[in-house]
């Protein structure tokens, strides 16, 4: 089967679900990041593609999840640094 870039695995969410408290918070935003990861892949796979872009709406939803998805990302490995 394929997944899509970024999304975890059964035993991941097993593992994060068995978790609690700072291990939680941790575990959670390093998934969020390979999340977010995931997100930016596909963009920079999409944008690769010859034509996939054109189409205004395409366009504007690629750039929207490209900006937000890094600044997340950014704020995330902020919010481990301080645990």
């Amino acid at each position: 089967t394929t997944t899509m870039h970024g999304m975890l695995t059964a035993a991941e969410l097993a593992r994060l679900e068995a978790s609690q408290g700072p291990a939680f918070d941790r575990l959670f935003l390093e998934y969020m990041i390979r999340h977010h990861e995931g997100a930016l892949r596909m963009v920079a796979e999409l944008l690769a593609s010859p034509r996939a872009a054109q189409d205004v709406d395409v366009s504007v939803l690629a750039n929207d999840v490209e900006t937000t998805q890094a600044a997340e990302i950014g704020l995330m490995r902020q919010m481990l640094l301080e645990l």
